[in-house]
């Protein structure tokens, strides 16, 4: 498994959205009071309704967030990579998660219990204005996942996901970050679905597929689709 330099750890945290307003200083401090450990691909990093005690960025790996429904379903709420954070809003609210997290993939997180945040705020209250200023990226992500889910069909939901997609890549040709099966979870749908979704983007001339490889022919014209626009091309 990777071993990252104290450096490289700092700079994955600096990449994080709710970090990145935070001084390298305050950041190597914060390391320095909160553990790194490493999952293993498939290893749960918390169940759904353990007290939520920590929360955690992702210093290399993937995470993801999902729920399973009574027959067995899985939702995935959230596919998560190097530099993001998770569980903090659980944590903050001092209840327990309301999901359940997995590696799906080796990876290293830096555990940030609420004892350390504290400690930390305390020896510097500049990193408490700093993740707080961080935290409207996590309140937007949380609105449109919220939208997506309750008020847009399925192709909306999945040409939302690609733009996000191109933008964390920041390229219009990228390769999906997840499987096609996780991708079908995230966006509340099953793989054959998703198949015909993404035929319905590549018929409008938005997008092509080779494989796990997406091109975005058309920006703008995916946008209004993730808006849930339809020009009648479908």
């Amino acid at each position: 498994m990777t071993k990252l330099t104290r450096d490289q750890k700092i700079a994955a945290m600096k990449s994080s959205p709710l970090l990145s307003a935070v001084g390298e200083t305050d950041l190597a401090r914060f390391l320095d009071i909160c553990v790194d450990r490493l999952w293993r691909k498939g290893a749960i990093v918390f169940s759904q309704g353990e007290a939520a005690e920590a929360f955690f960025v992702i210093l290399w790996g993937k995470v993801k967030v999902f729920q399973t429904s009574i027959r067995g379903d899985e939702q995935i709420l959230h596919l998560y990579g190097r530099g993001d954070t998770f569980a903090e809003a659980a944590m903050w609210a001092g209840g327990v998660y309301p999901a359940q997290a997995q590696a799906v993939e080796d990876s290293s997180l830096l555990v940030v219990t609420r004892s350390a945040l504290r400690a930390a705020i305390a020896k510097s209250p500049e990193l408490a204005m700093g993740i707080i200023a961080g935290m409207s990226s996590k309140l937007k992500e949380f609105n449109e996942l919220i939208e997506q889910l309750s008020l847009r069909e399925i192709p909306a939901r999945l040409a939302a996901s690609l733009v996000r997609e191109s933008r964390r890549a920041g390229a219009r040709m990228f390769r999906l970050s997840q499987t096609k099966r996780q991708l079908a979870s995230q966006v509340g749908t099953v793989p054959e679905t998703l198949s015909r979704s993404l035929a319905k983007l590549k018929a409008r001339g938005l997008i092509s597929v080779k494989g796990s490889q997406i091109t975005i022919l058309d920006p703008k014209g995916l946008e209004a689709a993730a808006r849930g626009e339809d020009d009648g091309r479908q």
